[in-house]
């Protein structure tokens, strides 16, 4: 009878002891999941102010060397990056801002999905896109990879 307790004992504390490892596991994966929607939309929004600041060099620190740009606003569409970017670019006539969006991790990798505002400098127009951006993790560092704008629907 004695031994039937201490059985019935332990396997109560072992279900006790998944039930706490299970709950620790899914919080710090809730957790990580909600850094990781921070840091990617910060990162996103550190590369459109190096974009619109012109900073090249900030921007290269930020990307893979085969980056792909697809938007809608330009001729071809599709954006190949053919080197480094320092030196290169001039400010833009726009403040350009990572609005409503969410961050879906799969691995090494990121994916922002959501809207896009531009907006000129002096205030007179703005903009509201769709966008998708994706960023890898390469030697602990997140870099972004590819980037694709949509017209947004009117409102």
């Amino acid at each position: 009878m004695r031994t039937k307790r201490v059985v019935i004992l332990l396997a109560f504390l072992t279900v006790i002891a998944l039930s706490v490892t299970v709950s620790f596991s899914f919080g710090q994966a809730q957790s990580n999941g909600s850094n990781v929607q921070v840091e990617i939309q910060r990162l996103t929004q550190d590369w459109y102010t190096a974009f619109s600041n012109g900073d090249g060099a900030a921007m290269d620190q930020m990307e893979v060397p085969n980056l792909v740009l697809i938007n809608p606003g330009w001729t071809s569409g599709v954006w190949h990056k053919d080197g480094p970017r320092a030196g290169k670019l001039k400010p833009m006539p726009a403040v350009y801002t990572v609005g409503q969006s969410e961050v879906r991790q799969f691995g090494d990798t990121a994916i922002l999905t959501g809207a896009f505002t531009s907006t000129s400098r002096n205030g007179e127009r703005s903009d509201e896109l769709n966008e998708t951006v994706v960023w890898i993790r390469m030697n602990n560092k997140w870099l972004i990879s590819s980037a694709q704008w949509t017209e947004a629907p009117p409102k």
